[in-house]
This record gives structure tokens, C-alpha cells and sequence, in this order.
């Protein structure tokens, strides 16, 4: 699902098509533009998979609230390769410009400013979402503390309703008077707490798998939801695309084009996690091709890397005056070409400081659940 997510997004933010070319086309380009909704997948998947270990501890002991080198493994996955990304292309800016201002976005985002106010450039098109993964990250172990000594269904309960009602609200209390600018919108909406809703998702689900832990041989029907999972998200994307036609809500946000929107992928993930339940089903091993998964592995450093590269492509090309293969040079070459860089990343930088955090792990005697 992470190798879906990823592809979906870069294929938003490289591919586009003439507003004057034949229907076809132009439906194909708004399917393509529906593809920002990969990163609410990833948001859904994170509250999966992070708070996974969380609720399995909380089952044997409902005092835990805390895994033993959490911050460590989050620390380690997320900041070297975000921190290397920032330098690279401060670099590049600074090179290609002539601007020291670059330097000064490139501070403020190391140490997350742009989370309180716009930053001035457009540094990296994905940058905002780590700032809504580490909202996350940070309020998952105080909302465990928070609940510390209820039972596990009564835990996840309360951290849902927590992460669905409380961004619900803060939308609605902070949505902008008229007249207002899509830039102003995004940003606001992207505050603390108004994305954590989608975690509120991958929460849910957790508790589900693991609460039915002891049966899943015999719940494996309900890997069927999956089924109506992934034919809601298509729905949903085939839903936005038309909208996007009829009212434009992605330059014009509206509160219920929003409040939609936040709904439609959470739910539909929330269903195709239940694949997981029986991994022989079709739609389980089609997520499970080996080539999506590998995208899915290299997807956070890809995500990091492609979206400079992908403008930096766009401004050199300029018009592409119907030319397939300028085309192809303009929108395919950078993916390949970031993906590439990506892979390195990974190998060659991320994944020994994964390993090594590994390796401090197995050799840190096991913490008490205090």
C-alpha cells in the first residue's frame, strides 16, 4: 500500500495534461491530479503500524504506555534522510539562485518553523506532511499515558474518538474568513491537530488486528472488506476528479470539500487494511507484488527527493508543444531519475542507520513497562 501511495503521489506532482486536449485526456489528467490523495494513505498506514506495537503491549499490561526505544526508531527513520534531503537541496538552491533566503527556508524547516507560520519559498512540496507525521508521533505515547490502566477496547475507543473529533472541530474553528486564498487554507488546515483525523484510521484498525489476534485463521472473510475498501477509493477518486471539473475545490477549497475528502480515503484505507486478515486473497498478493513492495520500502526517501527534481525538470523543459518524447523527458525522466537517487539513499545512507539503531536495540536489555 506504501508502493501505491508513493506512486500516486509523484505521479500528482509530475504528470499533467492540456486543459485544450479531447476528453480522454483531460479525464485521464484529473484522475492523475487525484493523486495528493496517496498521502492520506500514508497518514492511515502510519497510525497502523505505529500504534500496532502500542496496543500489543497495552494487552498484556494496561499500565504500559510507552515502547522502549520508540523516540530512537523514530528519530532514526525520519531525520537523517529529511536533515540529508535539506542540504542537498539547500545546495542546489543556493547554487541555482544565487539566494541566501534559500538557506534560511532550509533552517526553517530543520527545525519545523513552518509548521507555526507559511514559509516564504517553496523549499519542497512535501515537507509539510513530516510536520503532520510528527504531530503524530509525539501525541500517540501522551495519549497512551493519558488512558494508562484502561482495557485495550476502551483505549482505542478513546484515541479515536480523540483524533476523529478533536481536528474535526479545530477545522471548523479555524477555516478562514472570506475572502481567503487557497495558500491560506492549506496552510491552516495543515496546522496541529486538523490532519490527525486519518491517524484516528490506522488507530482503529490496529486495535481491530490486534484484538483479534488469537482468531484470525478463522476471520479470514473479512479480507472481503478490503474488496470495498479499494472500490470506495477509486470511487473517491473518480469523485474528485469530476469535482475538480465541475468546482475546482482543489484551488477553491470548500468546508465540505474538505470534511469529504478527509472522510473518503480514511475509510477506504481503513477497509483495505482488513486484506491483511487472509494473505492468499487476490487483493492482499496483488499488494504484495514484490516490485511494489520495494517501491513501498524506498517510498519515504523517494518522497523526500522527487519533487525539487520534478520542478527542476519542469522550468528546464518549459513547453513541451505536443512532442511525446519531450513529453516523456519532462514528466518520466525525473521519477526515474529520483527513484534512482532514492534507492541509493536507502541502501547507502538510511538503511545502515536503521541497522544500527537495530543493533542498539538487541544489545539494550528490555525496559520495564512503567
Amino acid at each position: 500500500m506504501r508502493g501505491a501511495a508513493i506512486l500516486m503521489v509523484v505521479a500528482f506532482h509530475a504528470f499533467y495534461t492540456n486543459p485544450e486536449s479531447g476528453k480522454l485526456i483531460h479525464a485521464v489528467g484529473s484522475i492523475v491530479g487525484m493523486g495528493w490523495l496517496g498521502v492520506p494513505i500514508f497518514f492511515v498506514l502510519s497510525g497502523f503500524l505505529i500504534s500496532y506495537p502500542f496496543f500489543r503491549q497495552r494487552t498484556a499490561n494496561s499500565r504500559f504506555w510507552y515502547l522502549n526505544g520508540y523516540v530512537l526508531r523514530r528519530i532514526g527513520k525520519i531525520i537523517p534522510p529529511f536533515y540529508l534531503s535539506i542540504v542537498v537541496f539547500a545546495v542546489y538552491y543556493i547554487l541555482r539562485f544565487s539566494d541566501l533566503a534559500y538557506l534560511q527556508s532550509a533552517l526553517q524547516w530543520a527545525v519545523g518553523l513552518p509548521n507555526f507560520f507559511p514559509s516564504t519559498l517553496l523549499f519542497n512540496i512535501s515537507y509539510w506532511s513530516l510536520v503532520v507525521e510528527a504531530h503524530f508521533y509525539i501525541l500517540l505515547p501522551l495519549l497512551f499515558l493519558l488512558v494508562r490502566g484502561l482495557n485495550l477496547r476502551h483505549t482505542a475507543l478513546f484515541l479515536f474518538f480523540v483524533l476523529f473529533a478533536v481536528p474535526l472541530v479545530a477545522r471548523q474553528l479555524t477555516w478562514p474568513d472570506q475572502p481567503f486564498t487557497k495558500d491560506s487554507v492549506v496552510f491552516l488546515m495543515q496546522r496541529f491537530p486538523c490532519q490527525l483525523d486519518f491517524f484516528a484510521w490506522g488507530i482503529l484498525f490496529s486495535w481491530v488486528f490486534v484484538s483479534a489476534s488469537s482468531a484470525r485463521e478463522n476471520l479470514r472473510a473479512l479480507s472481503l472488506l478490503g474488496y470495498v475498501g479499494l472500490i470506495l477509493l477509486l470511487t473517491s477518486i473518480g469523485l474528485g476528479a469530476l469535482w475538480s471539473d465541475l468546482f475546482d475545490f482543489l484551488a477553491h477549497p470548500t468546508r465540505w470539500s474538505t470534511e469529504v475528502f478527509h472522510l473518503l480515503p480514511g475509510v477506504s484505507v481503513f477497509l483495505m487494511l482488513f486484506f491483511v486478515f487472509d494473505p492468499d486473497c487476490l487483493g492482499a498478493r496483488l499488494l504484495a507484488n514484490p516490485i511494489l513492495r520495494f517501491v513501498g520500502i524506498v517510498s519515504y526517501e523517494w518522497f523526500l527527493f522527487h519533487g525539487p527534481i520534478v520542478y527542476l525538470f519542469k522550468d528546464a523543459f518549459g513547453q513541451t508543444h505536443g512532442s511525446l518524447i519531450m513529453f516523456a523527458l519532462k514528466t518520466v525522466l525525473p521519477l526515474v531519475l529520483s527513484f534512482g537517487i532514492s534507492v541509493l539513499v536507502y541502501r547507502y545512507f538510511s538503511l545502515p542507520l536503521i541497522n544500527r539503531i537495530r543493533g542498539i536495540r538487541r544489545n539494550t536489555p528490555a525496559a520495564g513497562q512503567s
